[in-house]
């Protein structure tokens, strides 16, 4: 029987082999290493990275070898062939598969599975492929850094799960030492295991694989003096190279691993994994001439070019830095310019390095801009493919929660789990996304987060409006982002009206606008700052009765004139918003209250409304909603937030000086860092009753630097990442990073408001209902951008579902709740129970 065993190969899924798979990873993952630039003398050296990366393919799958492994492959067939599914092109593939290996099913059914299956029921861990490999690798490479060969084993051990805390995880679990019950379970399969088979797959590749090492592996890892000693040594070195080499390998592996999946198995990974192509040089400027063209000149038009051109020269001749700032204020062209930029950069860096092309990658606060900055790239796009056929539409993607995957990738119409592939794993050559995709794919140990971190290493990185990061983390994300500069010649452009010192030493980065910074803010005068409100009443809260009358009267006395109100709470911005329906003005409402699709229309209503309009909005106004209107009321904010409500104030300088009156109605404490508020104070105090356009440099930069010594060099949070990263704590990083602070406040809920959004939830209760959990994970994802269109949240305080544990609530008496023009109904005045 051993004989015939010999002459079978080993499985790997329902529809193939080891050795498929295997080779599938291998193809897949060279070709990603081979696109990337690696400063050897600074990381570690690509010959190095790709001996590391070939054992990781090899090897990570040395557990599907046993009989326990081939015992699960074999049920899965068989359950897929008893639910027939005809058209379904996954059923159709295993199919064919069982026929090309019925001889090796049928030997497996009669002389292995019955003794397989019934000691995998006793003890399921049997079935395991993970642990043996990541065990196994530290025979196959041997290198002085025994650091090196460890990280080989976690990458292993966990890349069908999230990396652990290197040695101990939270849990207190050892994660390289083993313990005797382990140490049962692996012999078991090691018994089990058919090396010759496995052999037969490595002898093309130069590996071998011994039955007999395993004495000296388990000696290695069962003697926990020793390491004991390693552990204090690596904790010394306090090196976080380590770090990034995880995280880089960890990333390669598992793109590989889902690639192989994911995309169809007979047409070349190359059709999916290319190398980025390059944008002319010549493409946003021509794009620039073609929608300007027609326009007559202002003096504003006259100051965006210069501006734009300053930064083009600036980036040209400094091509060789790795980190610049676009600082101008806003309305000021900052985006064309960031764009202009990270093109000559994507053409220069190639020139640099031998050819290597980066991809571009345009991160945003808030996926409610993301559209309409992803819109303007596909024009772009679209009208260079006119000029230069090599470009391609389906360059561009966008990556975040509420998009849609891209179908077309080149001239390929993409199936099934192609377009998640692609998407995710940021294979594009640009993506518009958000901070949070990128700073949760770093400071994470998740799977899913990780899977991209491969491609993120090359990139030219453009944070727009980029004070948006909280400055807690300003220390760890300068250190992050020099390291990556360093290791992966990495780029990375901060854009703002407002720029804040993330980096400690100002100098680090160079500014594109250097010589006429402060110039371009000073010859604006656009706007004033009105703070007479605040410094009346000594900064102190006013009535809201009495800021009523002061709005009217204004609103009153200036017929000709739109107005925009901003308040810091849901609820008040509701009562404004009612109070002033007896205005003869077009009266509109916006708050993240309001479903995506009425936020939507409601901006286009703003910006295409001849009619004098009032808006009343939360500061979900403020992040590139392009709007203009004459008067701009906001309550008491940090000054990155009121200069981002400045900028929806007579933003094209057509109607003389436009005015932002500050108030302060005491809402602003719950939303807002006390002590950046207390610096807000402190700087706003130094000015006068009016500030006008021209000093907002001043108050900018007084701002900026008081935040940065009170509260980066104040806070130990960067301090203990930068620790954990040393010492590769991943579930410590975890933990300790969130972007966005996590709402325990409120039920997402779902509201059947129209016939789209009824047939919506239809589509989600099918897909609930579809039993195999990754159909259901993979459908799931491909329907939550048109599901979420209308979810939004009801405050708990308020509202009790019937089913208050269900992730999504289902209201079907939704207009007892809610209003499509001002969401969620607030009966008490002064609730700020939703504050955004």
């Amino acid at each position: 029987m051993e004989a015939i065993s010999s002459s079978f190969e080993l499985l790997s899924h329902p529809d193939r082999t080891l050795a498929k798979h295997l080779s599938g990873c291998d193809e897949a993952s060279k070709l990603q290493l081979s696109f990337k630039f690696i400063e050897a003398e600074r990381f570690f050296h690509p010959e190095l990275l790709e001996r590391m990366r070939h054992l990781l393919v090899y090897f990570h799958d040395f557990g599907k070898g046993t009989d326990y492994f081939a015992c699960k492959i074999v049920e899965a067939i068989r359950k897929e062939l008893n639910e027939p599914k005809p058209h379904d092109p996954r059923w159709q593939a295993v199919k064919k598969f069982a026929e090309s290996t019925q001889d090796y099913l049928d030997y497996f059914e009669k002389n292995k599975r019955f003794k397989a299956a019934s000691e995998c029921g006793r003890n399921p861990r049997l079935g395991d492929h993970a642990k043996l490999g990541a065990y196994y690798v530290l025979v196959a490479f041997e290198h002085d850094d025994i650091i090196l060969r460890f990280i080989m084993l976690k990458i292993i051990l966990k890349h069908h799960g999230n990396l652990s805390n290197f040695w101990t995880d939270k849990n207190k679990n050892p994660q390289i030492y083993l313990e005797e019950e382990q140490l049962e379970v692996l012999e078991k399969q090691l018994d089990n295991l058919d090396f010759e088979l496995y052999q037969k797959i490595l002898n093309s590749q130069g590996l071998r694989v011994r039955r007999q090492d395993w004495d000296s592996i388990k000696k290695l890892v069962t003697d926990s003096d020793r390491l004991a000693d390693v552990e204090n040594a690596f904790e010394d070195r306090k090196d976080i190279r380590y770090f990034f080499l995880q995280h880089f390998l960890f990333s390669l592996l598992l793109s590989a691993d889902k690639g192989d999946v994911k995309l169809p198995q007979y047409v070349p990974k190359s059709e999916f994994i290319r190398e980025n192509g390059l944008l002319p040089q010549w493409l946003i400027d021509k794009y620039k001439e073609k929608i300007l063209g027609g326009k007559s000149s202002s003096k504003l038009n006259d100051q965006r070019e210069e501006a734009y051109q300053l930064v083009a020269h600036n980036c040209l001749s400094n091509a060789d830095k790795n980190f610049f700032s676009i600082t101008l204020p806003t309305g000021m062209g900052k985006t064309f310019a960031a764009y202009n930029a990270a093109v000559i950069m994507q053409n220069e860096y190639a020139h640099q390095t031998g050819g290597k092309k980066p991809r571009i990658v345009y991160c945003l606060p808030f996926t409610s801009i993301i559209d309409q900055n992803a819109a303007i790239l596909e024009e772009i796009l679209a009208f260079g493919k006119t000029l230069d056929p090599q470009i391609e539409a389906t360059w561009l993607s966008k990556n975040h929660y509420l998009s849609n995957y891209n179908q077309l990738y080149y001239k390929r119409e993409l199936e099934s789990q192609e377009p998640e592939y692609l998407t995710d794993g940021w294979e594009h050559e640009i993506i518009v996304t958000t901070f949070v995709q990128l700073l949760d794919s770093i400071f994470t140990n998740q799977n899913s987060a990780l899977r991209k971190f491969h491609n993120m290493t090359n990139a030219i990185f453009i944070l727009d409006e980029v004070q948006n990061v909280p400055p807690r983390y300003y220390e760890v994300i300068e250190r992050v982002f020099r390291e990556m500069a360093s290791y992966f010649n990495t780029k990375f452009v901060f854009v703002t009206a407002t720029q804040p010192f993330l980096f400690k030493e100002k100098e680090a980065v160079f500014e594109l606008t250097q010589g006429k910074t402060e110039t371009y803010f000073r010859q604006l005068a656009r706007i004033k700052l009105d703070q007479h409100l605040l410094r009346s009443n000594d900064y102190k809260e006013m009535g809201v009765q009495d800021f009523w009358e002061i709005l009217v009267a204004d609103i009153q006395e200036n017929p000709e004139k739109s107005f925009l109100i901003i308040c810091n709470t849901i609820a008040q911005s509701r009562w404004f918003f009612n109070a002033l329906k007896a205005t003869e003005a077009e009266l509109i409402y916006l708050s993240s209250s309001l479903l995506p699709p009425v936020r939507r229309w409601n901006i286009r209503r703003i910006k295409a409304s001849k009619k004098r309009k009032i808006v009343v909005s939360t500061q979900v106004v403020e992040a590139g909603v392009d709007i203009d209107l004459d008067v701009v009321y906001r309550d008491f904010a940090p000054i990155d937030s009121i200069n981002q409500s400045a900028g929806r104030c007579n933003r094209n300088a057509q109607r003389g000086t436009g005015v932002v009156k500050l108030f302060n109605l005491g809402k602003h404490k719950h939303i807002y860092d006390s002590v950046l508020m207390t610096i807000t104070q402190e700087v706003l105090k130094n000015f006068g009753d009016e500030i006008l356009e021209g000093q907002l440099f001043d108050l900018n930069s007084n701002y900026a630097a008081a935040v940065r010594r009170k509260i980066t060099d104040d806070n130990d949070v960067s301090q203990k990442l930068i620790k954990a990263m040393e010492r590769l704590q991943l579930e410590t990083i975890e933990a300790s990073f969130q972007l966005i602070e996590e709402d325990h406040r409120h039920y997402n809920v779902f509201l059947p408001c129209s016939l789209s959004a009824r047939n919506a939830w239809s589509e989600y209760q099918k897909i609930q209902a579809i039993e195999d959990p990754y159909e259901r994970k993979t459908k799931m994802k491909q329907h939550q951008p048109r599901l979420l269109q209308y979810v939004t949240r009801f405050p708990k305080s308020k509202y009790k579902p019937a089913d208050p544990g269900a992730f999504l609530v289902y209201e079907p008496d939704w207009q007892k709740w809610y209003e499509l023009d001002k969401g969620y109904r607030i009966d008490v005045e002064g609730d700020t129970t939703l504050i955004v």
